[in-house]
């Protein structure tokens, strides 16, 4: 029981402290926060957007893991507009926690951000923070210091909202020596197993009992309406296997398209951040009086690193004197890049203003863009254009494939015939769908039974089934749903009557059999063919020597009124035997204080959670939220 509270209240709390730090490089990664990108807009909560750039991260991570969960079961097992709406919920339920923490005056320190950053391992060597893993596990997953600080500011006011809500709930001492008590207590039991198989052998089904069954309950023996199809799949990916190049095509492409494998120009920055700690002019003005103290100190020739260690509040590149590494134009916010890719090497901003504060910049160097070598690149240029050609030849025969499908709609064999491809054909499947990624699909089993392919036997139009991918199907049988008559089905009714029969006879004989051993009776002598007394012992709930289910039963059963008597309890398995269970002795196992406080914690974390999602309820309920068209479509 323990440790299924714990698993209940955990998947919570893991959520939390992995959002901290790990869920930027497993899911997000959002770097509009950083550029400022806001083009297309997913949702609105409370006149605040969410950015497709968030939407389209989230939702590419999410659907890569599962992809690499299900692997070719994917499509069968994911529906792509319930996961998109999951991914936007989670979207706005963390802009909710967000402006909720800032308009209850929550807000996360440097040094609060410091010690989150510092305390992840992800970043740490021999148990210490170490600069140099920390900037090049960022360089390995796109981030720079400033954008993925941010990011952590904003999970850290989410945490902030969920360990407010955790705080408050405990389990009261009373509560914990009672689930304590109940935890650690042992039962002696034996049971009697009444096994229904002996009585398959002589109870009798009747015709009439067949006939009845079968009039009371026709509709389970109703065949599904089904079709079949034959389809033609027009898939970009598979055009671009048969694509041949050669080295004086991938030259000309290499040339042509220059820009594509060009390394743009990057900037080495070092800065000093001066933080705004309210959002008072009194804070202001301290903060410009720090800012102007530090250009004096430039001015009066002090090292632009040594200041940065002194005065910087960036926990990131304080240590470091300010070094924020090299980036490209872009991957900061818009006043701190501009600012950045107009200095010439060496020199040093004016004050910049973004919401982090106020920046002084010092630019160190600058690589220069630099067109890479077709040697160097020669695998991404075949691949960048096969998958180009292969996408013009993809509209191109879709174009075809729709013209001809729609002007000769009594066979899709002239279409494949034009763009060279094969008609397939399907099983038959129901309105549920079929087997495989294109028959699973709910657009593809609505299309084939909708009227015009059923009742106007035409040609479908183009179905995409994922971006650059169509089929186009026609039906090419077409099964009515029928009454399955009683001779089709009478074997399978007789089977069914005849075990609900010997269940219901092994259940008869196990009340006879109660009645006994509660009068006294040695319930090992009532042992015969199909009834079996096994003998167990003492066992905690979570032992593993019985079935679940005999062992939940066995904690229901009263307790014996005296010591030497026994409780007995009587229930069905899920197999259809029937168990006579007996109790014969109850004892308590002391817990530690240790499991004691376990367990008060795993109730507390399990309130909390449920108290959490109420929470979040309750600011959606109050909340203005758009969810817009866009969120379907943005890709």
């Amino acid at each position: 029981m323990l440790q299924s509270i714990r698993d209940r209240a955990q998947g919570w709390v893991a959520w939390v402290i992995v959002g901290l730090i790990i869920l930027t490089f497993a899911l997000f990664g959002i770097d509009q926060y950083a550029r400022g990108d806001k083009v297309v807009v997913v949702a609105e909560v409370n006149g605040q957007d969410v950015t497709g750039n968030e939407f389209l991260t989230l939702y590419k991570r999410q659907k890569s893991r599962l992809e690499e969960q299900f692997g070719d079961m994917y499509d069968q097992v994911v529906d792509d507009e319930t996961l998109r709406l999951q991914v936007l919920d989670a979207l706005v339920e963390s802009e909710l926690m967000r402006q909720w923490a800032n308009d209850n005056g929550m807000l996360v320190t440097d040094s609060q951000l410091a010690a989150a950053i510092h305390s992840a391992e992800v970043f740490q060597q021999d148990g210490k923070f170490s600069e140099k893993i920390y900037e090049e596990v960022l360089m390995r997953n796109g981030l720079n210091i400033a954008r993925f600080e941010y990011e952590q500011r904003q999970y850290l006011l989410e945490g902030q909202f969920f360990a407010l809500t955790m705080s408050g709930n405990f389990a009261t001492k009373f509560e914990v020596e009672q689930l304590a008590s109940l935890q650690g207590q042992e039962r002696n039991v034996n049971y009697l197993r009444i096994d229904q198989r002996p009585f398959l052998k002589t109870v009798e089904v009747s015709e009439q009992d067949i006939q009845a069954a079968y009039d009371k309950d026709k509709d389970r023996y109703v065949e599904a309406e089904k079709v079949s199809v034959d389809y033609i799949d027009l898939s970009q990916s598979e055009i671009a296997k048969n694509i041949e190049v050669n080295d004086a095509l991938i030259q000309a492409y290499y040339d042509e398209n220059n820009a594509l494998f060009t390394l743009p120009e990057k900037r080495h920055a070092k800065h000093i951040l001066i933080s705004v700690e309210a959002d008072t002019d009194e804070a202001k003005a301290a903060a410009l009086k720090t800012v102007a103290e530090v250009q004096e100190k430039l001015a009066a020739g002090e090292a632009f690193e040594v200041l940065a260690k002194t005065y910087s509040k960036d926990p990131g590149s304080a240590s470091s004197g300010g070094d924020l590494g090299t980036f490209e134009q872009g991957m900061m916010v818009p006043e701190f890049d501009e600012v950045v890719f107009s200095l010439a090497v060496g020199q040093v901003s004016e004050p910049v203003k973004t919401d982090f504060g106020y920046h002084i910049i010092k630019l160190e160097g600058v690589e220069p863009k630099q067109v890479q070598p077709l040697e160097t690149v020669k695998a991404e240029v075949v691949e960048q254009y096969k998958m180009e050609e292969a996408e013009r030849q993809y509209f191109d025969l879709l174009e075809q494939l729709t013209t001809v499908a729609y002007e000769q709609s009594d066979s899709l064999e002239p279409a494949a015939d034009v763009v060279g491809l094969k008609v397939q054909s399907s099983e038959l499947f129901t309105h549920e769908g079929g087997v495989g990624d294109i028959l699973s699909n709910p657009k593809v089993s609505a299309m084939a039974f909708s009227t015009e392919l059923l009742k106007e036997h035409l040609n479908s139009d183009a179905i995409e089934l994922s971006p650059n991918r169509s089929v186009f199907i026609r039906v090419n049988q077409h099964v009515e749903q029928r009454q399955k008559p009683l001779v089709e089905v009478a074997e399978s009714i007789r089977e069914q009557l005849t075990r609900q029969a010997a269940v219901k006879e092994a259940a008869v004989l196990a009340e006879q059999l109660l009645a006994k051993v509660e009068s006294g009776e040695n319930p090992e002598s009532l042992m015969r063919d199909g009834v079996e007394w096994n003998t167990v012992g003492w066992i905690a709930r979570n032992t593993q020597k019985l079935l679940p289910q005999i062992v939940g039963e066995a904690f229901k059963v009263a307790k014996p009124k005296e010591a030497g008597q026994s409780s007995w309890g009587i229930f069905q398995l899920n197999t259809g035997d029937t168990i006579l269970l007996q109790v014969s002795g109850v004892r308590t196992q002391p817990i530690s204080d240790e499991d004691k406080k376990a367990l008060s914690q795993a109730f507390a974390d399990l309130f909390g959670s449920a108290e959490y999602k109420g929470r979040l309820e309750g600011l959606k309920v109050k909340a203005d939220i758009v969810h817009l068209p866009a969120y379907k479509t943005v890709k």
